[in-house]
């Protein structure tokens, strides 16, 4: 089953003007969800803020796009991995997409495992160009479920005393936690 890349779309809010963007950055990582705009990675598996970087949408090395340096709506909040592999690249026909813009979610998908593919020419474009086929983004798209599913066994402990039913679900999630671990850990060691 095919998903979205990003959990939740992200949002420019911020209305304020500086005369440097990086005092955008606290309001950008709240935009953002503390997410990666590209790559949707969460910010604490980079240090959180102090990881992650503010990406210009359109290279203000292009001189066309110098005005833009300090424009919010120019701005992503970025995982270093992405930004690098993104730098100036810029291209006005088939290039990148806004991941602010719905028509980023048309472009490339998750699949139930984490791994990110392209959906069209564009896509691949943007897949190719921002390195999304590193084993990376899976990985830390499976980390962060297992510790959804963990938190969710805990909810179910707080519970317990309810009857037998609930400890069957519990067991239930916990053998599925397992076999996510064991598939997760072999991929992992595979890798390394």
């Amino acid at each position: 089953m095919a998903r979205t890349v990003q959990k939740q779309k992200p949002i420019r809010t911020c209305t304020k003007t500086y005369a440097n963007y990086t005092s955008f950055k606290p309001y950008i990582r709240e935009d953002f969800n503390k997410r990666c705009g590209y790559c949707d990675d969460l910010d604490i598996y980079h240090g959180g803020a102090r990881g992650y970087q503010i990406d210009h949408f359109k290279p203000h090395s292009i001189a066309r796009f110098t005005c833009l340096k300090e424009d919010y709506s120019n701005l992503v909040y970025s995982c270093p991995f992405c930004n690098r592999a993104k730098s100036n690249k810029w291209k006005d026909i088939d290039g990148f997409i806004d991941p602010c813009d719905g028509e980023y979610d048309h472009h490339l998908e998750r699949d139930c495992k984490g791994k990110i593919f392209a959906k069209s020419i564009i896509g691949f474009y943007i897949f190719v160009n921002l390195n999304l086929f590193l084993k990376r983004h899976e990985l830390l798209w499976m980390i962060e479920k297992l510790e959804e599913q963990s938190k969710e066994i805990d909810n179910y402990l707080g519970i317990l005393g309810e009857g037998h039913e609930l400890e069957l679900k519990i067991l239930r999630e916990f053998r599925k936690i397992q076999t996510e671990i064991k598939k997760y850990t072999n991929l992992f060691y595979n890798e390394i």
